[in-house]
């Protein structure tokens, strides 16, 4: 089996995968409907963060160039919020009569959510494990707040201002001027302080958590 070949953190993320993407074609076989298979690609775009830093530790990434270094850690960053950003997708719950596979939809769209923290979690304490090796760990401290509501600001962008993260290179004025004008608007922050907060402190738990496992 490739499991075998794996992780035990890599069989978590993939038992999860696997969960939402039979969940996804279970409703497909159902309903004869599509409407919600754009979540298998909300779910592979969660993945690149993870891919990217399960790479870094299986290469060793701190004692690469500092121009390696720098390029994934910028290519980490934009596609980082995309995990978290599952959350959000609860908006597409109807919980209406009308709909009767609303538990359903309520069963999936919470195991993508679970995925999303998940991946978000795991790809966040790479990074942060990271840094403690190579600098210290005051300085991880540090850094993980600012990306928890970095993150938060790029879910706003991503659900409300509906960009993606290669925008960046194929919308960058457009990227630029709407963000700049989002330090107007309250909803801007509500949102980024908001989860910024949630994924901080959840950060944290999880990693309390981790670490009584591994001192167990």
């Amino acid at each position: 089996m490739i499991t075998k070949y794996l992780t035990r953190q890599q069989n978590g993320v993939l038992m999860l995968v696997i969960m939402c993407t039979f969940l996804v074609l279970l409703r497909v076989q159902i309903t004869q409907s599509l409407l919600f298979t754009f979540m298998l690609w909300n779910i592979f775009l969660a993945l690149i963060p993870f891919f990217i830093t399960e790479y870094a530790v299986k290469r060793d990434i701190e004692n690469k160039s500092k121009a390696k270094q720098l390029v994934l850690f910028v290519i980490w960053l934009f596609f980082l919020p995309n995990a978290p950003y599952i959350i959000t997708d609860f908006i597409h719950l109807n919980t209406s009569r009308k709909n009767p596979l609303g538990w359903f939809d309520l069963l999936f769209l919470f195991c993508s959510a679970i995925t999303g923290l998940m991946i978000t979690m795991l790809t966040l304490k790479d990074v942060y494990q990271i840094i403690v090796k190579k600098w210290s760990l005051k300085i991880a401290d540090v850094f993980i707040p600012i990306v928890c509501f970095l993150s938060g600001f790029g879910i706003y962008l991503g659900r409300f201002l509906r960009f993606n993260s290669w925008d960046i290179v194929t919308a960058p004025i457009s990227l630029v001027e709407k963000t700049m004008y989002s330090f107007k608007l309250p909803k801007a922050w509500y949102v980024t302080i908001g989860f910024g907060m949630f994924l901080w402190i959840f950060f944290y738990a999880f990693l309390s958590f981790f670490k009584t496992k591994r001192e167990s």
